[in-house]
């Protein structure tokens, strides 16, 4: 069974990955947990790998019932959870299982950006098929293994599950689920998911220089999941900190528990984005992380100042295909980036996997030291799943959303 080893201090350094801020913003001084309910969850993770579970009605002695959302016609800009998608049930009996694979009775799952984009023809993640199973990163327990998947029933593994409640999967494409001591299991999708907190610490700290103290920085959905990693992190450097969200609720959540040095609201009927960009960054922009597009990042280039850096995580603006006629739109301010002699870079986490152990010591080191937390919106239910892909798309949530599977709607 896997365990966090301690960090080591020289790994740390090696790294270069201190950074200096004053005090814990409320967000992360609210996620900091007492020793007690500390120790009750680390005993909860170390019960997880052994403990004998009640009788589920969904398994029996050779076969699991499964649940599944499936595609069910492709979205005509965008997703609604009441026509594009089906619950279905199938029977996957164990006798079906290849020497190779694994049934993972899921536990969490993980909604993300990028599932949207795989609902469309000719998407960059992949397209999925009508009647495929809607795509998602998950963690569960497995039920039942091959006798050549080296995995043994009981183990926790996280991967790519799909939004269903149970997952045949090659053992290959799954990992063991780390414990990370101090934080809740939902970390492992969250502030220390690939996807997600991983995501936004590579792109602020592997992608282009990283952020100098004193620069002026801008996050677009910086109330996102990885937006209001990305946010945190890059103030830790003592970085000016800027963050962009839809709504009052939003504003009050990048000022008030992640304590940014401005928010812009992009829905604002008082002032436009570029109104707002000049009071709120009237020195310029040195660091752009962006996970919009379109014309917010057409907005924000135009500010840029010499030798910037604009990290380009995602394009959410431009997911809903149909909406641009399957086009998606670029910047006509790119020009800027020559006459300030400035650099943009998109990355794919997958790209830097070379540097995930620097990655992981870096993000528990700066969440023991206050510098950074999540916030997790968590639904009830395999039935929620597309409720919460339709949220994060309407903007409707902060922080991460997951759906709990095991955890039934009443």
């Amino acid at each position: 069974e896997e365990t966090f080893r301690p960090l080591h201090r020289s790994s740390i350094e090696s790294a270069n990955l201190l950074a200096e801020q004053p005090t814990p913003s409320p967000l992360v001084s609210s996620a900091i947990k007492s020793k007690e309910q500390v120790n009750k969850r680390l005993k909860h993770n170390a019960k997880m790998g052994n403990a004998e579970d009640s009788p589920d009605k969904s398994m029996s002695a050779d076969a699991v019932m499964n649940e599944k959302w499936v595609l069910s016609k492709r979205p005509n800009g965008l997703f609604q959870a009441d026509t594009d998608v089906e619950l279905v049930q199938e029977s996957i009996p164990f006798s079906t299982v290849e020497k190779d694979e694994i049934i993972v009775e899921t536990s969490m799952l993980s909604v993300d950006a990028f599932i949207r984009t795989m609902l469309d023809e000719n998407a960059y993640h992949g397209s999925i098929p009508l009647g495929g199973t809607l795509g998602a990163i998950g963690y569960g327990r497995v039920v039942h293994a091959g006798p050549g998947s080296g995995v043994k029933p009981g183990r926790w593994v996280t991967g790519f599950m799909g939004a269903q409640t149970f997952a045949k999967v090659k053992a290959a494409q799954t990992t063991g689920v780390i414990r990370f001591p101090f934080m809740s299991q939902s970390a492992s999708l969250g502030l220390m998911g690939l996807t997600t907190g991983l995501t936004a610490y590579t792109g602020v700290f592997h992608v282009c220089q990283k952020p100098k103290r004193g620069e002026t920085v801008v996050v677009t959905a910086a109330a996102g999941a990885v937006g209001s990693v990305a946010a945190q992190l890059a103030k830790s450097t003592g970085a000016r900190v800027v963050g962009i969200a839809g709504g009052q609720q939003k504003q009050a959540f990048l000022l008030n528990d992640l304590g940014l040095d401005g928010a812009v609201d992009y829905k604002s009927n008082d002032s436009t984005l570029e109104q707002q960009l000049e009071q709120t960054c009237p020195d310029g922009i040195d660091f752009i992380y962006d996970n919009v597009g379109g014309e917010t990042l057409d907005s924000l280039l135009y500010r840029i100042n010499p030798k910037a850096r604009v990290v380009i995580c995602g394009a959410v603006s431009q997911y809903s295909g149909n909406l641009n006629h399957g086009k998606v739109h670029g910047p006509s301010n790119y020009l800027k980036l020559a006459e300030r002699g400035a650099e943009m870079k998109g990355f794919n986490v997958m790209q830097y996997m070379h540097m995930l152990p620097f990655t992981l010591f870096g993000m528990f080191w700066l969440y023991m030291r206050g510098k950074v937390a999540m916030k997790e919106q968590i639904e009830n239910g395999i039935q929620s799943f597309p409720i919460a892909m339709q949220k994060m798309f309407g903007g409707g949530h902060i922080g991460k959303l997951l759906v709990n599977v095991q955890h039934k709607k009443e």
